[in-house]
């Protein structure tokens, strides 16, 4: 019909009945913010549509509409063709201040909208036909003012901090509004639910990554069509949850490295999360054990109030030890650097004869975490990667007492001797009956301890003692991780060695808290890491009632002191006062440059 009109009636029935949509592509890996498609029909901004993008379809968010009329210019001078938009999934899916955080988090780590979404918000809700149908009846209200969105800190003990957000919540429902409380794990979340859930158990939902998609949905719909206010325990990626009444966001474990994207596009949730609070009008807390230095630093400029006063120095009613390591000095049989010092065997032998606990940190994983040659000193290197091999014991019993051990027969036995190298970075399996690449030299020595190296020392040290593990190589999933701290706490007398990994299952305090050495850590070219390894120390310290040591092959550190001694305040101004004079966040901002090429 438009082609037999005049040129002029064409033109306006063209501008009258063809839009351009503004979409951004919801998926990683996409270089470009924004395509065009042209489309019949004018759709608003936060609509969920799905348009081809290099031979697939792609859910994407709707950015703008424009009239062919308006874009008629810039649709002539355009190099391609503007393909057509066929599919509207839904055309109220995202909330508008969820949108406006996504752009505004995209603008600030210079990466793509749609990446942002893809990582804020579960895939496997995207495309969700019972989630699209709920968001489109839950509209905001039309008359509700916006809040003024207040922003606190609150540092203190684990047990100070439940305590004071369990009153805060129940305030937050005297106001007829909602509460969405922020954690980094499922183990976290879990935990927190069965100290807030009392009294409001009805009104109290989790909802995390580890949920099926049958159960997200189910969840999802008792959450929006509830009437009654509710507390939703989650992680970050479920703040688009179309709950028009939340006025308090609580993001709890503030330091946790969890809170940071480890791949592209590399933004930091806890940033998205405030910035998600002040749209929304909600006020925030940002609470731990010891707050990031920035996040400090924010609360002395006046950016940020307290909402109780901060404690700087940290309680405890356990010995605390400091060993020094070279005093251990190398055992005269072997020539190898001694692993447990004679105050960790006192300790060890405290626990068992009491029928206590004890808990043994290990910051690395496998045998050995370098291998060096000892004529040319090269490092054993992965041939993908570049990054050092870890030496790794094959078929090891890990979680279980030596008796156990006995019964897998002797084939596994063999196989407990066996080793493999293997990188941490990328997965490569190397035998370890290898030369030197460099200079073909013979004389490879394992440097370092691994946790399965301290494990093996243990239990010849404690043969009849039970001993549990806990890291990446040996639990596949929280149900597991969970199982294993389960039994540890149920046998008297048992040790426990893990790495960061098994410290959020520890919820129950110990006897007695160890950790073998963090000296290599500190070796590690990031600026942060005297923060991350003194707030590691007072986190397991928080958790030890009778003893708590540290072996080190470095006293002098000052952080060792501070740490044992709870001294948040000194370990601070130390810390910025460093920072300060080398130009580093918060008195900067860092930004990472990356070129990359064909060799």
């Amino acid at each position: 019909i438009i082609e037999n009109l005049p040129r002029t009636s064409s033109e306006m029935c063209y501008d009258a009945f063809m839009y351009v949509i503004t979409v951004a592509p919801i998926k990683r890996g996409i270089p470009v913010n924004e395509l065009s498609y042209f489309t019949g029909e004018d759709i608003e901004p936060g609509a969920l549509v799905t348009v081809p993008l290099r031979g697939r379809q792609t859910p994407a968010l709707v950015i703008r509409s424009t009239s062919a009329g308006e874009a008629k210019s810039e649709i002539k001078r355009a190099e391609f063709a503007l393909k057509k938009l066929k599919s509207i999934h839904a055309k109220h899916f995202f909330r508008k201040e969820f949108v406006d955080t996504c752009m505004e988090t995209a603008n600030y780590y210079a990466t793509t909208t749609g990446a942002v979404i893809h990582s804020t918000f579960p895939n496997a809700l995207i495309l969700s036909n019972k989630v699209t149908a709920l968001n489109a009846l839950t509209l905001p209200p039309i008359d509700k003012q916006k809040r003024r969105s207040e922003k606190y800190i609150f540092q203190a003990e684990d047990s100070e901090r439940r305590a004071a957000y369990k009153s805060h919540i129940r305030e937050v429902f005297a106001r007829n509004a909602s509460c969405y409380f922020i954690l980094p794990s499922i183990q976290d979340i879990e935990h927190a639910y069965a100290g807030l859930e009392k009294g409001i158990q009805e009104y109290t939902f989790i909802l995390h990554s580890g949920l099926t998609k049958k159960e997200l949905e189910r969840r999802w719909k008792a959450i929006t069509t509830m009437t009654h206010p509710v507390l939703i325990i989650g992680t970050p990626l479920f703040l688009a949850i179309p709950r028009y009444d939340i006025e308090s966001i609580i993001l709890d474990r503030e330091s946790a490295s969890a809170y940071a994207l480890q791949g592209r596009p590399f933004i930091d949730l806890r940033h998205f999360t405030e910035t998600f609070a002040t749209a929304i009008g909600a006020d925030i807390i940002l609470g731990d054990l010891f707050l990031r230095a920035e996040t400090l630093y924010r609360k002395e400029r006046g950016f940020l109030e307290a909402l109780q006063r901060p404690k700087y120095r940290l309680f405890s009613t356990a010995k605390q030890t400091i060993v020094d390591m070279r005093r251990s000095g190398e055992q005269p049989a072997t020539g190898k650097v001694a692993i447990c010092s004679a105050d960790l065997v006192d300790v060890l032998e405290d626990v068992r004869a009491k029928g206590t606990h004890c808990f043994i940190l290990g910051v690395r994983r496998g045998f050995a975490p370098m291998t060096v040659c000892g004529d040319c000193g090269t490092v054993v290197s992965c041939i993908r990667c570049s990054a050092p091999m870890v030496l790794h014991r094959k078929g090891q019993s890990v979680v279980d007492s030596p008796q156990s051990l006995a019964k897998e027969g002797n084939a596994n036995k063999d196989n407990h001797s066996a080793s493999i190298f293997l990188c941490h970075r990328c997965g490569l399996e190397k035998d370890t009956e290898i030369l030197c690449g460099h200079c073909g030299g013979w004389r490879l020595t394992p440097l370092g301890i691994g946790i399965t190296q301290a494990e093996e020392t243990i239990r010849r040290r404690f043969p009849d003692t039970r001993i549990f593990r806990i890291d990446r190589d040996v639990i596949k999933n929280h149900a597991e991780a969970q199982a294993i701290v389960g039994k540890f706490y149920q046998t008297p007398g048992s040790i426990m060695i893990g790495t960061e990994m098994a410290i959020p299952y520890l919820t129950t305090p110990l006897a007695a808290v160890a950790i073998l050495s963090v000296n290599s850590l500190l070796t590690m070219p990031d600026f942060r890491m005297g923060e991350r390894v003194f707030r590691l120390l007072i986190t397991l310290r928080e958790k030890a009632r009778e003893h708590f040591l540290v072996q080190t092959r470095d006293p002098t550190i000052p952080l060792f002191a501070l740490a044992t001694e709870g001294n948040i305040g000194e370990f601070l101004r130390t810390e910025l006062d460093v920072r300060q004079r080398l130009l580093y966040p918060p008195f900067s901002t860092l930004l990472k440059f990356t070129y990359e090429g064909k060799k």
